[in-house]
C-alpha cells in the first residue's frame, strides 16, 4: 500500500525538473498526470518507481507507529471516557497528538533521506557519501541519529502542511467510523455475519 504514492511522486517531480531544462533538452510535459501518462511509454514502468525506498519506507513506519500506538492507548485510556465521563474528542485529540508526534518523529527522518542523497553538497571529486544509496544513508542516519537526530527533521513544518494535515483529518474520521475500536467478537461470529438479526434476538 505504501508504494501506491510514489509513481504520483515520481512524475511531479520529473514535471518540474523538466521546466529547469534548456528547451531543446525537454520533454514537454504540460502537467504532472501528462508526465505521469507518458512516463511508462517513454522511460519505462520502472521509472516511476524510481527512488520510491524513502517514501515507501517513511509511510510504513508513520503508519504502522500511529495506528499500533494509537490502538494501544485507545485501548488503556479507556476509563477516561467511560467511567470519568472526559469528553471523547478531547480525549482522542490528546491521543492522537500523542500518537501523531511519535509516529512522525519516527518516520519524517527517513523521508528526509531522499533530501540528503539527492541534494546535499557532495564530497571532493563529485562523490556521494552514500554511493547514492537511499538504504546505505538511512543506515547512517540510524548509526549517528544519537549526535545528529535534530538535523535530519529539517523541513518538517512543509511536510506537516503537505501531508500532515490531511493525515490527521483521515485518522480522526477513521476512528468515527469505528477503524480503532476494539471489537472482542470474532470475524466468524453471527454477531459479525448477522449484527441486525443479533441485536433482535
Amino acid at each position: 500500500m505504501c508504494w501506491t504514492g510514489i509513481p504520483f511522486e515520481n512524475a511531479r517531480r520529473a514535471y518540474y525538473a523538466d521546466k529547469t531544462w534548456p528547451a531543446e533538452l525537454r520533454k514537454g510535459y504540460t502537467s504532472p498526470i501528462n508526465a505521469l501518462l507518458r512516463i511508462p511509454f517513454e522511460e519505462g514502468p520502472a521509472y516511476l518507481f524510481k527512488g520510491g525506498f524513502p517514501i515507501w519506507s517513511s509511510s510504513f513506519m508513520f503508519w504502522t507507529t500511529f495506528c499500533t500506538y494509537y490502538s494501544w492507548l485507545k485501548n488503556k485510556m479507556f476509563f477516561f471516557w467511560v467511567y470519568q465521563d472526559f469528553n471523547y474528542s478531547y480525549c482522542k485529540a490528546v491521543m492522537m497528538g500523542i500518537s501523531f508526534s511519535l509516529a512522525s518523529a519516527l518516520s519524517y527522518p527517513l523521508c528526509f533521506t531522499r533530501t540528503m542523497v539527492d541534494l546535499w553538497p557532495k564530497e571532493s571529486g563529485g562523490h556521494c557519501t552514500w554511493n547514492n544509496s537511499y538504504r546505505q544513508c538511512a543506515k547512517w542516519m540510524i548509526e549517528n541519529c544519537d549526535q545528529l537526530y535534530f538535523n535530519f527533521m529539517a523541513g518538517y513544518s512543509q511536510w506537516f502542511r503537505r501531508y500532515g494535515i490531511s493525515y490527521s483529518i483521515a485518522l480522526w474520521m477513521a476512528d468515527n467510523l469505528g477503524m480503532f475500536s476494539n471489537v472482542n467478537d470474532s470475524w466468524q461470529a453471527i454477531e459479525s455475519q448477522f449484527p441486525i438479526s443479533a441485536e433482535s434476538v
